[in-house]
């Protein structure tokens, strides 16, 4: 939210939703959000991103336990989002 009103965005911050996936979202929402060309946002991903993503997921989502711990402490300062 700061960070779009930051950067010129009228957001009202009471209108932000969170959905898992498209198929949560009415045929309303999905039109303005994602198939309307004026407001959604794409990004180009790439295959180094690709798989630092899959390595994070891997991390974070993976059993080793140690690993996860020692990203979180490693990276808990850089935090500037938090969802939870």
């Amino acid at each position: 939210v700061e960070l779009g009103k930051q950067n010129g965005k009228r957001i009202r911050e009471d209108s932000i939703q969170r959905f898992k996936g498209l198929g949560e979202m009415n045929a309303e929402e999905l039109r303005v959000t994602t198939m309307d060309v004026d407001h959604r946002v794409l990004g180009q991903v790439t295959l180094d991103d690709a798989a630092q993503a899959d390595n994070l997921f891997s991390v974070l989502m993976g059993e080793d336990v140690e690993a996860r711990r020692s990203f979180i402490q490693r990276n808990a300062k850089d935090v500037r989002f938090l969802d939870i």
